[in-house]
């Protein structure tokens, strides 16, 4: 189930919501400068330096104007009029290029501490955060909007910062020259302030939709592209991609309305500052005729008006640059935001071995899945579009204060099943704990207790007497391995997947886990051996040669507590021979639990569960269960409908 935003079923931090309305967000997002607020200080003061070639150019041109070309004897001479200004120029030229580097450094280095803390934070964060969201729409926030994120730094806030200082100055100027056309050449900003009040509340906004349009458009494609055999296998290409054009048309739409909003604050800054500067020189050009004002005075006052106007000029066109970051921040925080349900005490204990006792006492669980309520209609009236985001607009036409631009979650709807009811059995060290029962009687979610995937609404999962909640998460899962019914192998060389959960592992001790696990022999087989590359989720492997990678993988893990989900499932005799012989060396000696539909795999189990509705409905070893004429024997009278004569036989035979 995919939600369309990072805000849902995870709980939020107690803090979360007062520090969003507290904190603005440009101030959240500059904590992430903090390590870096020396070469922040540094790339401000070079731009300070920077200053020198703006500020000097004016004056100088009006010395230039009233004393050197009319011939007034002094200490200015063009020789010397032309030496500063040359190298004011060149100085100027250094400092920005000094400048630039510095900042685009900063900004790559940004990025990767975002992204770098995004990701840890996302590792943390609980399996419920994953089972409500598309693989794509996660991606996109570690990817898209992490970039976008830079751009606040690299598209020119810190200039803007240094632009102020500039504004301060060139306003000193103005009035020092002529305070009566300074006081006239002010008339504007009130102009500018409405302007970016509405203009950049609509701009931040359509950013948003931008956003949320490409993450919806990320989610499917990373679903379709990973099932392109199902897409192929149905003929569904033709409908695979008219759905794509779609949304990528939805896209480019937000994505032009929202430069045109850009653009037309830009002329609209730039129609307000061609106005003031044909009112000045009128204004201006009126004092000089009438001698109360010089030439060289007229021309610096219009160059330092250039250096209060330009700044405004310049923010207007960075806007859609700075509007589209915030919207990426805003939607980097929304994750932050975000906790994990299994938290690690801060007193936790460490589990450096353990016997493998495990008791699940008066456990119950309820799924709660929160997602954000779509609408069934669009604001046309027109049934809504899963595929498609709509706009997002301001509340009011016209602002005198800037509006609140952070958005309030969407209305969630929230969706609950029992999935376990008072859950007690003991495993003894060395035990194997077969559970089998209908589908979604909730064997899986039961064994997801053990690493702590989850916590238990009500009770208690204790590890040699010990609730596992007391331990530390980190040392609990290294006393545990999982080998499902289809494992994920990583995109890499088989030797780097067999090494996963035990990195420091010799050569030796991967080739005899893949021995181990009957693996060793098709490894050699291929013509890399264990250097083959196995491609993306072992594409490259069959299913039986997968799951005795996956084995060996556990294998060298040492793992003290096994858990097997479907490990046997939708395999060939053959493969299921192999993969059988691999698991009886796994499960030696260790707390195992198993979970199958093919009862062959747990008739020698120590200890049969049988659920049903979340409940255990039966419990003992497969004679007791079969003798009991319950769930459990009507579950293997229709496997035996379904066999060949020989499994049949045998089947028999265990019986």
């Amino acid at each position: 189930m995919a939600t369309e935003a990072a805000s849902g079923s995870d709980t939020r931090k107690p803090d979360a919501a007062s520090a969003a309305t507290k904190k603005k967000l440009f101030q959240r997002y500059l904590l992430f400068l903090k390590p870096y607020r020396l070469r922040l200080l540094a790339i401000i003061g070079l731009g300070m330096l920077n200053f020198a070639s703006p500020m000097i150019t004016p004056w100088m041109t009006k010395i230039l104007i009233d004393q050197v070309l009319p011939g007034k004897l002094g200490f200015w001479t063009l020789g010397r009029v032309i030496a500063v200004l040359g190298g004011v120029y060149l100085f100027g030229i250094w400092i920005t290029f000094l400048r630039s580097t510095t900042t685009y450094r900063l900004g790559n280095r940004m990025v990767y501490d975002i992204r770098h803390q995004l990701y840890r934070h996302m590792q943390q964060l609980s399996q419920r955060f994953y089972d409500n969201r598309q693989v794509g729409s996660i991606v996109s926030r570690i990817i898209n909007d992490v970039n976008g994120a830079q751009n606040i730094v690299s598209g020119g806030v810190i200039n803007l910062v240094i632009d102020l200082f500039l504004v301060l100055f060139a306003g000193f100027m103005l009035f020092t020259i002529h305070w009566q056309l300074a006081l006239l050449s002010l008339w504007l900003l009130p102009l500018y302030y409405l302007t970016f009040t509405n203009m950049n509340v609509r701009i931040r906004f359509t950013w948003r939709t931008v956003h949320r349009q490409m993450e919806r458009i990320h989610g499917v494609l990373v679903e379709r592209i990973s099932g392109m055999k199902v897409v192929q296998s149905f003929n569904q290409e033709v409908k695979e991609m008219e759905r794509f054009e779609k949304q990528a048309k939805h896209h480019i739409g937000f994505a032009n309305q929202a430069q045109m909003l850009a653009a037309s604050l830009g002329r609209l800054s730039q129609m307000f500052t061609q106005a003031g500067n044909l009112i000045i020189w009128f204004a201006g050009g009126t004092l000089v005729l009438k001698g109360h004002l010089t030439i060289g005075s007229l021309v610096a006052f219009q160059a330092y008006l250039s250096q209060l106007y330009n700044p405004i000029q310049r923010f207007a066109e960075a806007n859609a640059t700075i509007q589209n970051s915030l919207s990426n921040i805003e939607r980097i925080f929304e994750v932050f935001d975000i906790e994990p349900e299994v938290k690690i005490k801060d007193n936790a204990l460490p589990l450096t071995a353990c016997r493998g006792a495990i008791v699940f006492d008066r456990v119950s669980f309820t799924y709660v899945m929160e997602r954000p309520e779509r609408p069934t209609r669009d604001s046309t009236g027109k049934p809504a579009d899963p595929d498609l985001v709509e706009l997002i607009r301001p509340a009011k036409k016209f602002y005198l204060v800037p509006p609140k631009t952070k958005l309030d979650p969407p209305p969630m709807v929230q969706e609950s099943r029992v999935a376990l009811t008072n859950i007690s059995f003991e495993a003894r060290p060395g035990d194997v704990i077969a559970l089998v029962g209908p589908s979604g009687a909730g064997k899986t979610t039961l064994v997801n207790f053990i690493p702590r995937f989850y916590d238990p609404d009500e009770g208690a999962v204790r590890l040699d007497g010990v609730d596992l909640r007391e331990y530390n998460l980190y040392d609990l899962r290294r006393q545990i391995a999982v080998v499902l019914q289809d494992n994920v192998l990583f995109s890499g060389t088989l030797f780097e997947n067999i090494a996963y959960g035990n990195p420091d592992a010799t050569e030796a001790e991967v080739r005899e886990a893949a021995k181990a696990a009957n693996a060793h022999e098709f490894i050699l087989d291929m013509e890399q051996g264990y250097g083959t590359i196995v491609g993306e989720r072992g594409v490259r492997l069959s299913g039986g040669q997968k799951q005795r990678i996956a084995i060996a993988r556990a294998l060298l893990k040492k793992p003290r507590i096994l858990i097997l989900d479907e490990a046997t499932s939708a395999l060939d005799a053959e493969s299921e021979s192999l993969v059988t012989e691999a698991l009886e060396r796994l499960m030696k000696d260790r707390t195992t639990f198993v979970i199958a539909h093919r009862l062959a795999t747990v008739v020698r189990a120590n200890q049969i569960l049988v659920l049903d509705h979340g409940r255990i409905v039966e419990r003992g070893s497969h004679r007791e269960l079969l003798a009991a004429g319950g769930l459990y024997r009507d579950l293997y009278a229709k496997q035996l409908k379904a066999m060949n004569p020989e499994e049949m036989l045998r089947h028999h035979s265990l019986g």
